[in-house]
């Protein structure tokens, strides 16, 4: 059978190997025949809500990692719909922005989230378990290369968020991309605590193990001690998750000798892993830490293998992936894994092209004579956080919210030793620090907050805010 798309795995995996656990959530267990059945049932009722399902819809999804996402997700995938993930650590503030720009044809969400959204179409999951019964329904199939199955969002510096559309060709080829090089089969098990509302623990953490037909042991969120206790159990041989995961993990009960020999690969990505924190990961552990280089515009461009882990390094280039280095060393490439074009953005697309069609990266990069591809920072003014790219003007703009803040600016200084920048507020105004904490505290995701506040009579500004000038002052306060 050619299976290529995504369901098609699932009801593979159904009818091959029925009783198999696909989900294991807090001790309990999902079989693959049971998720194909609650996925069969909401791709269903999903058609029922929408009625006209000859074209593709956008279906929004604010939930937490749990079987319900997975459910809600593949039943929209399988209904032949666009899946639109919402971060579950959204205010309703944020939800509602992006609601307000995608009008989604339908929300899926819980109980939790039910008042986030001011008349929109919504269901809660329970009733996507609503008996389909024998009713039928037509389930849109489209040329896979373009059929899009996922929808994410990457902030741009004008503050408005870029929807990312992801084809099932582009969730295959990412798989089989890396499969051969980390000896991905189906005999491994994977520990999910990445958001699914992300491109690596949705596109590659479900998608991956979806494909090879793996148990997947699904945590709500990342927690180390929990995190410990599932590698140390011998049930879990694949953990893939972000730099300051390690770290927390490295940090975590540091006079307790644990025993994870029994995890067969360690996979770091989304953002740069410090060759210190891979020795001392190596030192505590005795694991390696694979990484390899992604992003949800680009699919995967480069990995290290079992064979080849050079602290540092994000790897070679994969088969299938074209790159050239411009003049600025940006990182230009071009795969099968390359997204569709950001959505109705005819504009943003074309700005991140050249015109022999590859895209432009935004990072960095410089190869080695051994073919190790390094990156050396961002071409914008990206921060980063916690593993979460963040944009100054995003900051400034909630700032300007909090009562007597008459300015704002914000820099990053990329810190060395550190995994996440550090993030410097400048504010001009009658407010203290004080306030600007509890503010960002209350009102802002904790990985926008301040590592330092600094209050200025002005702002130095030449038309806009002159950053070089700003990261002068935060030199001279920290002398």
């Amino acid at each position: 059978m050619n299976l290529v798309y995504i369901t098609d795995y699932l009801f593979e995996h159904a009818k091959n190997i029925p009783e198999k656990t696909f989900i294991n959530f807090e001790d309990k267990n999902y079989s693959f025949s049971k998720v194909a059945d609650l996925v069969l049932k909401a791709s269903t009722n999903i058609n029922e809500k929408i009625q006209n399902n000859s074209d593709q819809k956008i279906i929004a999804i604010l939930l937490p990692n749990s079987p319900e996402f997975i459910y809600a997700y593949l039943g929209v995938v399988h209904a032949g719909h666009i899946a639109m993930p919402l971060d579950p650590n959204f205010k309703k503030l944020e939800a509602q922005s992006v609601i307000d720009q995608m009008q989604p044809d339908l929300i899926i969400t819980d109980s939790d989230h039910l008042n986030y959204f001011d008349n929109q179409d919504v269901v809660i999951t329970d009733i996507l378990l609503q008996d389909a019964g024998t009713r039928y329904t037509r389930f849109l199939r489209q040329d896979p290369d373009k059929q899009v199955v996922s929808m994410l969002f990457t902030s741009g510096t004008t503050g408005r968020p870029k929807a990312t559309p992801y084809s099932h060709t582009n969730h295959l080829w990412n798989i089989n991309a890396v499969s051969k090089l980390w000896s991905w089969t189906d005999k491994d098990t994977l520990l999910i605590s990445l958001p699914l509302s992300h491109w690596h623990g949705l596109c590659v953490g479900l998608t991956g193990g979806l494909v090879h037909g793996n148990t997947l042991y699904l945590q709500e969120r990342f927690d180390p001690a929990l995190t410990i206790q599932a590698l140390e159990s011998g049930d879990i041989s694949l953990f893939m998750h972000v730099p300051i995961a390690y770290q927390k993990l490295v940090e975590h009960d540091p006079d307790t000798q644990f025993d994870l020999s029994k995890v067969r690969l360690c996979i770091s990505g989304s953002s740069f892993l410090p060759p210190a924190l891979w020795q001392k990961f190596k030192t505590r552990f005795s694991q390696e830490i694979l990484e390899r280089y992604g992003a949800s515009e680009m699919g995967f461009l480069s990995s290290n293998t079992l064979d080849s882990r050079v602290p540092g390094s994000v790897g070679k280039i994969l088969d299938g992936v074209q790159i050239k280095i411009q003049e600025d060393g940006e990182i230009a490439m071009r795969s099968p894994g390359l997204f569709l074009g950001y959505w109705q953005n005819d504009s943003a697309t074309k700005e991140h092209s050249t015109s022999d069609g590859y895209w432009l990266s935004g990072d960095i990069g410089e190869l080695d004579d051994e073919g190790n591809l390094y990156l050396k920072g961002r071409v914008q003014e990206k921060m980063k956080k916690f593993g979460y790219t963040v944009y100054p003007r995003d900051v400034e703009w909630a700032l300007m919210k909090i009562p007597g803040v008459r300015e704002a600016s914000v820099i990053s200084i990329q810190n060395q030793d550190q995994l996440s920048d550090d993030f410097i507020y400048f504010v001009v105004g009658d407010v203290s620090e004080a306030e600007v904490l509890e503010f960002s505290k209350t009102e802002m995701p904790n990985f926008w907050r301040p590592d330092r506040v600094i209050f200025l009579d002005a702002i130095p500004r030449m038309g806009r805010a002159n950053k070089p000038d700003l990261k002068k002052l935060q030199e001279i306060a920290t002398t």
